[in-house]
């Protein structure tokens, strides 16, 4: 939906008409191309050529705009400047994300007030002023979630989709402000980003439509793709009979081949016609891991490659600390080396790692002191990317699994820093209205994982891996410490870190944000507001009886300890325990594939934190067993990232 000046009168007018009694609104010929994106948005409705009427929606729109003028909230529109978009993609987005949020995020509210979509309110319980949608915003956010755009893709638009780049990249890159751009927004394609438009991408429905056009939909004139084609695609699909000229059509379109099978193009014309129906998905997953973490899935990898020669050296947590002790002290032998007095010049997480370093007599303990590998495992198994298992002699190893051992060799191509809001500026096209704000895109570039005008294969990798791993439960200290302060709605990140400023350092706090997203226990939004997830909220609701002290409460060993035995026990639902028969412990500890001594020690620190009893898993432990199933995706994307190249 866009409403610039020119939309904005043309929804006055069809008002105006309906209001007097009129039929129809008759449009000249030189204003049709403004009605037609009205019609596409589904805020108008074609009785015939040249004549158009507003639909229910288009009526309550003009209505929105009649009060906001009227009172004074947004200048008349007949003043507006030209190509000023008073709704778009973007305002969207910032429209959601208050919405979500419960308060305008800093990024948001000049615009959204400017555009009487926002306005200064008071929460007089909590005696505390803010920010919120007025009732024109919560009115437009309303009235864009009731839409039902029209899809119609001509030959000539199909021909300008196939040349503009997928996204997400910089909007100089697109036609903006042209007929079809606008065509392509009401039929939400694209989005533009929060808050300015800098950046752009095709949409889930729109990442569709242009593979499917790119392969298929070649044609002079006339419709290429529309609703109806759709549905006699899928019609074909599932055995029905379809009229002669329809398939010719079909044919034709390269959506269908000649014996009536499916081509490229009609799979992917049939994943729009699904998105169509059942919508872009709303919830972004993302992915983070440090090139630390990745220094230990090269360590595993390099002991396994050892112990096929000399099975002495699989990596027990022993070994895998005896060499990242070896790998720390070359790296940082160098950076003294290279830096000499100058540590000062040196990144800032590292110059007092250095100085001790260059300080150090015993450097095992100069290790310990400032890296703690059971917690790198701890993160690395929480997204995947490793698990500890019992080895042949009884003894806890570690193993990459598929996922870690493609993050392994991607990270020996290009060690850096992968951070969530890069994954996610992939990801989060997956919805209706999402591209990355300018921030999230440029960190991305920086990653490698966008290139000039879309994804990497390393980019690709990392969002499917996003939406692939089944994530498992942990909390370092400076998470557990971040994810305290942040509450299910109400809070940006400006007032987090002014929260936190006396007890983390920024770059702390930003890593733990990264790593809750990372997580799924919270999402940042384009605004800068910060929500929890559902399962941020349920985890919550588990460490809310947690006792302080206990630095990490949850890891993933304690979830599989958890997991095992809600497996070998019964569920009391009504009481919301699980009883466990301690005849049934061997099976439990044989299904969580953990060493007896781990499962013995995950016990323990499950009982001090309060998810289990003597021989039950009580209501805070089921919470947590919850929360790990809303931390991972209940669905298979058909489109995943990696298959749109």
């Amino acid at each position: 939906m866009v409403i610039q000046k020119e939309h904005a009168i043309a929804l006055e007018r069809l008002l105006a008409d309906k209001e007097a009694g009129k039929a129809y609104t008759a449009v000249a010929p030189e204003d049709e191309r403004i009605y037609l994106e009205l019609e596409r948005a589904g805020l108008a409705s074609l009785p015939a050529p040249m004549q158009r009427v507003p639909t229910y929606l288009g009526e309550e729109l003009a209505r929105v705009l009649r009060q906001l003028s009227g009172s004074g909230a947004l200048p008349d529109p007949a003043s507006w400047p030209e190509g000023w978009r008073w709704v778009g993609s973007e305002v969207i987005a910032m429209l959601d994300a208050a919405d979500r949020g419960a308060k305008v995020g800093p990024l948001a509210i000049e615009p959204l007030v400017r555009r009487g979509l926002a306005a200064p309110m008071h929460d007089r319980e909590k005696n505390v002023t803010y920010v919120g949608l007025s009732d024109g915003g919560r009115q437009v956010l309303e009235i864009y979630r009731a839409l039902e755009p029209v899809l119609e893709i001509s030959a000539e638009l199909a021909a300008a989709i196939r040349q503009i780049p997928m996204g997400p990249t910089e909007s100089s890159q697109l036609f903006t402000g042209s007929h079809e751009e606008h065509l392509l927004e009401a039929m939400r394609l694209i989005a533009y980003s929060v808050p300015n438009s800098d950046v752009y991408a095709f949409t889930a429905l729109g990442q569709a439509v242009k593979r499917a056009l790119e392969v298929g939909g070649f044609a002079t004139e006339g419709e290429v793709l529309s609703v109806p084609l759709l549905v006699a695609l899928a019609a074909h699909v599932d055995g029905q009979r379809i009229a002669a000229e329809t398939l010719m059509m079909l044919q034709s379109l390269e959506y269908v081949g000649a014996a009536g099978e499916l081509l490229p193009a009609g799979e992917w014309a049939l994943e729009a016609f699904r998105l169509l129906q059942e919508g872009a998905r709303r919830t972004v997953w993302s992915f983070a891991v440090e090139a630390e973490e990745a220094e230990v899935l090269q360590a595993i990898h390099a002991l396994w490659e050892k112990a096929a020669a000399n099975p002495e050296e699989v990596p027990t947590f022993d070994r895998l600390r005896r060499a990242m002790i070896d790998r720390k002290v070359q790296e940082y032998q160098k950076l003294v080396e290279h830096y000499g007095r100058r540590l000062e010049e040196m990144p800032e997480r590292r110059q007092e790692i250095a100085r001790h370093f260059a300080e150090a007599r015993d450097l095992a303990h100069w290790y310990d002191e400032h890296f703690d590998l059971r917690a790198v495992l701890f993160s690395l198994e929480s997204l995947n990317l490793i698990e500890a298992r019992e080895g042949e002699r009884q003894e806890e190893v570690f193993r990459l699994t598929p996922f870690g051992e493609r993050v392994r060799k991607d990270q020996a191509e290009h060690e850096r820093d992968v951070t969530s809001a890069a994954v996610k500026s992939i990801t989060m096209t997956r919805k209706t209205f999402s591209a990355p704000n300018l921030e999230w895109y440029r960190e991305s570039r920086e990653a490698g994982l966008i290139g000039t005008a879309e994804p990497t294969e390393a980019g690709l990798m990392y969002a499917e891996l996003a939406e692939r791993i089944h994530r498992k439960p942990y909390l370092t200290r400076y998470e557990l410490l971040v994810f305290h302060h942040i509450p299910a709605r109400g809070m940006d990140l400006d007032e987090l870190y002014h929260a936190l400023a006396g007890e983390l350092q920024p770059e702390w706090i930003r890593w733990a944000l990264g790593k809750l997203e990372a997580r799924h226990l919270i999402e940042i939004l384009p605004d800068g507001n910060i929500v929890e997830t559902e399962a941020g909220e349920r985890l919550d609701r588990a460490l809310s009886g947690v006792p302080k002290g206990i630095g990490s409460p949850v890891n993933p060993i304690l979830y599989r300890l958890l997991k095992a035995l809600a497996l070998v026990g019964t569920l009391y639902a009504r009481e919301r325990r699980v009883r466990v028969l301690p005849r049934n412990i061997e099976t439990a500890i044989k299904l969580s594939g953990l060493t007896r001594t781990s499962f013995e020690d995950a016990i323990s620190l499950a009982r001090v934190a309060g998810f289990i009893g003597q021989n039950t898993i009580n209501e805070a432990g089921i919470l947590l067993l919850e929360a790990v199933e809303a931390m991972n995706p209940g669905e298979r994307f058909p489109t995943a990232h990696r298959d749109l190249r």
